[in-house]
């Protein structure tokens, strides 16, 4: 009898720590799923038909929770929702270009793609096309992407923020805007999307290099799978996987956007 007490004594405490673990865990959270957010910017992130999340860096999170073996979580947001959210901590996981903005927020894991930034006018645009030379014009930017602290800091230019490229370059088209700035992985995509040629307008590139990252918050529900994900996205690299995602259509395509990244 005492032996029996004591064994049902051992199991109502050990079934009172579990119940304790389980109870601490939030009812939204599943250990080891990637709480993941795509800004809402085409060709990077959107909803598809029928509501599901497509685009560069959706299928790119789609291939880094397949290489993690980790179920993915992928919420496309607004630009500067994004943004907002993962500083509060409310996502875990982003890919956004490198921004000293974020460097108290969050850690990188490793870069994941490097774009040119180019500054884009219509061909008759005289001079130099430099941030200089815009002083006082109409410059159309994505809300909420980080072009670089000249472009951040430049209180000489009239920034006119925009939803899409394909909007600021038809705004571009109709004289509603001197200029544009945006990467050149973005500004070879809009143009496909609207079957237009790369003369039809004239670049220069403003900035080369710039990198997008993958990082987490600090504040990470699930921070504990981020050396996992590190991982996942080094074997990518090596793999060949990324260049192929974000480039090939760049390296394919017969016009002078063709970069060595």
């Amino acid at each position: 009898m005492p032996l029996r007490i004591a064994c049902l004594l051992l199991l109502a405490c050990c079934s009172s720590e579990a119940f304790s673990q389980s109870s601490d865990m939030s009812p939204d959270t599943e250990p080891g799923r990637i709480a993941f957010m795509t800004a809402d910017v085409w060709p990077w992130g959107y909803l598809d038909a029928e509501g599901q999340p497509a685009g560069l860096l959706s299928e790119f999170a789609e291939r880094l929770a397949h290489v993690a073996e980790l179920p993915l979580d992928n919420r496309v947001l607004p630009h500067q929702r994004l943004l907002a959210e993962f500083k509060r901590g409310q996502g875990d996981y982003t890919v956004v270009f490198k921004n000293p903005d974020l460097d108290n927020l969050a850690d990188s894991l490793g870069e994941v793609l490097s774009a040119d930034i180019l500054l884009v006018a219509n061909p008759e645009f005289v001079g130099n096309l430099t941030l200089a030379a815009l002083d006082g014009k109409r410059v159309g930017y994505i809300s909420g992407t980080y072009y670089g602290e000249a472009f951040q800091q430049n209180d000489k230019l009239i920034k006119i923020s925009v939803y899409s490229l394909d909007q600021a370059i038809e705004m571009l088209r109709i004289n509603r805007l001197d200029a544009v700035i945006s990467s050149d992985i973005v500004f070879h995509h809009s143009l496909i999307s609207q079957g237009l040629q790369p003369n039809a307008f004239r670049y220069e590139i403003h900035t080369r290099g710039q990198t997008a990252h993958l990082y987490v918050s600090r504040q990470a529900t699930n921070k504990h799978i981020a050396p996992r994900l590190q991982l996942a996205l080094e074997k990518m690299h090596q793999a060949g996987k990324l260049r192929t995602l974000f480039y090939s259509e760049l390296r394919s395509s017969a016009d002078p956007l063709q970069s060595d990244h």
